[in-house]
């Protein structure tokens, strides 16, 4: 007699099986916490996997974690991409991947309006594909600010950068974290023009103080591009 699987349900005496969520996406372990999405893209160009529909890193409070997620439109080949990434090595090392299911990926509402919107509702939180946020490459994560700073005194001392702007005008700078309390340092999420100007505003604020004129060598600041 055929045993019968949690995922079934006995109507009468007979078995029936319950739709299963196809497991579309290929989550990857062992990464760099470097890696970007078009290291994504070259880990499967080592491994002959083909058909991917689309890549992303993930993050937890806009830090990398070192996962990555691939997406498939066929569950077939979800399950070949898994198997050809287990036996690849970046680094020396082993990555490990296992085909899931759905994966939140972010979306429209995520644009430099929605962006400034979903601040505002307070759930923006860094966390899972590309940080839940659109515009890959463009965000840039701000640690170490003062924590009594408000968004348009950083836009005013970030005059010299390209930021995106909604279609009011309105340059995209977010405060995460940010519940009405004071705290002794905050953190900012910014979105640039450019990749390249992404870059830019990091190579010249990471590692820097903040405002040494005001501040001394209080704060030093902390930047990174989100992916």
């Amino acid at each position: 007699m055929t045993a019968i699987r949690p995922a079934q349900v006995l109507r009468g005496t007979k078995a029936v099986l319950e739709p299963q969520t196809p497991r579309l996406n290929v989550e990857i372990r062992g990464l760099p916490r470097t890696a970007i999405p078009n290291d994504l893209r070259r880990l499967c160009g080592k491994a002959s996997v083909e058909n991917v529909s689309s890549g992303a890193v993930e993050y937890r409070r806009f830090r990398p974690t070192g996962h990555g997620f691939l997406s498939f439109a066929r569950p077939e080949w979800a399950a070949a991409a898994t198997k050809a990434l287990n036996k690849v090595f970046v680094g020396g090392k082993p990555v490990t991947a296992k085909a899931v299911g759905p994966v939140s990926m972010p979306g429209r509402s995520r644009g430099s309006k929605g962006l400034l919107e979903a601040a505002q509702r307070g759930v923006i939180t860094g966390d899972g594909a590309s940080g839940g946020v659109t515009g890959s490459g463009r965000n840039v994560v701000i640690f170490g600010l003062p924590g009594r700073i408000i968004p348009p005194v950083l836009a005013e001392n970030l005059r010299g950068y390209k930021l995106a702007t909604t279609e009011f005008g309105k340059q995209v700078i977010v405060k995460l974290d940010h519940d009405g309390k004071v705290t002794s340092s905050s953190r900012f999420l910014v979105r640039a023009t450019t990749v390249s100007e992404a870059h830019r505003l990091v190579r010249t604020l990471h590692m820097q103080p903040w405002r040494p004129d005001l501040h001394g060598d209080k704060f030093t600041v902390r930047a990174f591009v989100v992916w």
